[in-house]
């Protein structure tokens, strides 16, 4: 019986060579750069980009309407060392913090709209395990990491991601509504750092500081969480100023 002959699907290697032209660059490409670097039509390229959005692995800036992979993409292939860089650079603070003042850390990254935990330092009287958090993700609204991320968001971006997310109260502390987040986010803004008052998890707190780029871009952030029996005003404050003191001359 004679084998059925095999044909080359040629909407995946337009696919593929959509996501090999949007990884050798670094930074985020137009619709009519990566037009003209695939030789495809911009409505192709445009639906093809589209399907790869609603998979998760590729995202659109909705200010400047250029695109980039995602976290989600490059944690499937080479590109994962991304997180092991940051991890290796960012340890040895992590370690740091957490020795100084006795409590765990957590670093962070922001993937589609959620917080993912990639690196993590457990307390030393082990009383928060938080090791466990590595690879798991968490809403941005009620998380003291998350807080900052959206509070780098422009206010189109935060309506964005307000409607297509429900503001679910994992706690009683946690924050349901709009309204009271965005006054949330004011305050991020302005004090340069974020807090998770029992509103992820009853019984811990949190409180998190940015890591940025050279060009003052949000990649990254560390945060130290406690118990909330020790989480004094004196604590809270002292954490800040630890945060900030290790971290004041680093950047990704």
């Amino acid at each position: 019986m004679e084998e059925k002959q095999l044909k080359i699907n040629h909407s995946v290697q337009k696919v593929f060579a959509i996501i090999e032209n949007m990884s050798a660059v670094e930074s985020p490409m137009s619709l009519n750069d990566i037009s003209k670097q695939t030789n495809l039509p911009k409505a192709t390229a445009s639906r093809l980009l589209y399907t790869l959005m609603t998979m998760g692995y590729a995202q659109q800036n909705p200010k400047t309407a250029d695109y980039s992979l995602t976290l989600k993409f490059k944690l499937l292939t080479n590109s994962t060392t991304i997180s092991h860089d940051i991890v290796s650079l960012v340890r040895p603070y992590m370690q740091q913090i957490s020795s100084e003042l006795n409590e765990a850390t957590c670093l962070s990254l922001c993937d589609k709209q959620e917080l993912v935990y990639i690196e993590s330092i457990d307390s030393q009287d082990n009383l928060l395990n938080v090791t466990q958090k590595i690879g798991k993700r968490a809403p941005l609204y009620c998380t003291g990491a998350g807080k900052l991320y959206l509070s780098k968001m422009t206010e189109e971006e935060l309506d964005h991601y307000l409607a297509q997310t429900q503001l679910v109260p994992l706690t009683d502390q946690t924050i349901i509504t709009a309204t009271d987040l965005k006054k949330e986010l004011s305050k991020v803004r302005e004090q340069g750092f974020s807090m998770d008052d029992e509103e992820c998890e009853m019984g811990v707190k949190c409180v998190a500081i940015p890591l940025m780029d050279q060009q003052q871009t949000l990649l990254a952030t560390l945060s130290v969480s406690m118990p909330s029996i020790r989480a004094s005003s004196e604590k809270i404050s002292q954490t800040v100023e630890v945060l900030k003191h290790v971290t004041k001359n680093f950047c990704l």
